[in-house]
């Protein structure tokens, strides 16, 4: 009993002396604002290392649990790394058997695949974001070789088709304008579909065919090469919202610091003007409006019975 007493008897002269200490130093900063100022520097002087020798060991608690905490949570994503990197090898050895496969088919068959042909690497100047059009404009005109309907391809991925062109400067229709249209396909299922501009940050996912198989949120999108303006394989977008209809697409690349950007020609070029009309490949529709030669199909006649 008699030391309980005096431990609340040390206790009060201690919680009495902090509280009279605390009404003097308010009193001196009342008074004497810059007295009181250099009194609470020196006690902050004098108070921090003590503080640093009580906090040390609970600092060193904090530390020993997270570096446990770090220390199984990297087994764990180890462990799963090395399932994961098991798996993309031997789907990395199943690829470069295919390709070998379809390279050998082409040989033998003697298929003809066109080549994508460079016209110009240029710097997008600056681009738009209007209500109704979006466009860029790029450092290169007709003068450079650069013509309508062509695809621009930058680091990242695909980023439009070129619009208008002036002698030294060229328009660029981007992805994200309502009146963008890009034929794409599915990575993982497949599937052709649509990658349709809405005048948004992204793209919807529109008119999808082949197996009924649902999308995935991190599907990516690439180019299928139909209707001849773009070439096949470019990267277009990935899935961000799978369960809508249609389904939402990030772009894979932006014109805003996309610096230079690669033209090409359209991967199927434009038919000459003696091309037979039997022949004819998809005309963009930016090269109709610039008064290209187009071959029309001439009409069948059927003889009628005799």
């Amino acid at each position: 009993m008699r030391r309980d007493q005096n431990l609340a008897l040390v206790s009060a002269v201690v919680s009495g002396a902090v509280i009279a200490f605390g009404l003097l130093l308010l009193l001196i900063g009342r008074v004497n604002p810059d007295a009181g100022q250099r009194m609470r520097g020196v006690l902050l002087d004098l108070v921090t290392p003590a503080w640093s020798v009580v906090r040390a060991p609970f600092d060193g608690v904090g530390r020993a649990i997270d570096w446990g905490g770090d220390y199984f949570g990297a087994v764990d994503r180890n462990r799963r790394l090395e399932g994961e990197l098991a798996a993309a090898h031997a789907e990395l050895q199943r690829a470069a058997a295919d390709r070998l496969a379809l390279v050998q088919l082409k040989r033998v068959a003697r298929v003809r695949v066109p080549e994508r042909t460079l016209i110009a690497t240029v710097r997008i100047v600056s681009a738009t974001s209007g209500s109704v059009v979006r466009t860029a404009m790029v450092s290169a005109g007709s003068s450079d070789g650069i013509k309508p309907g062509q695809p621009v391809i930058g680091a990242a991925g695909l980023i439009g088709r070129t619009l208008e062109t002036g002698i030294g400067a060229a328009r660029v229709l981007l992805l994200t304008d309502p009146a963008s249209r890009v034929p794409v396909m599915v990575v993982r299922t497949g599937q052709s579909a649509l990658a349709v501009g809405v005048n948004t940050p992204s793209l919807e996912l529109q008119d999808r065919v082949g197996a009924d198989v649902p999308l995935r949120v991190g599907d990516r999108l690439v180019t299928s090469g139909d209707g001849g303006v773009y070439p096949p394989g470019v990267p277009v977008g990935t899935i961000i919202r799978a369960d809508g209809d249609p389904a939402l697409v990030r772009p894979a690349a932006t014109p805003v610091g996309a610096a230079f950007v690669n033209i090409e020609a359209a991967w199927l070029p434009l038919p000459a003007a003696d091309t037979p009309a039997t022949t004819l490949a998809p005309v963009p529709i930016e090269a109709r409006r610039s008064g290209a030669k187009v071959p029309v199909a001439a009409p069948v006649i059927v003889p009628a019975n005799p």
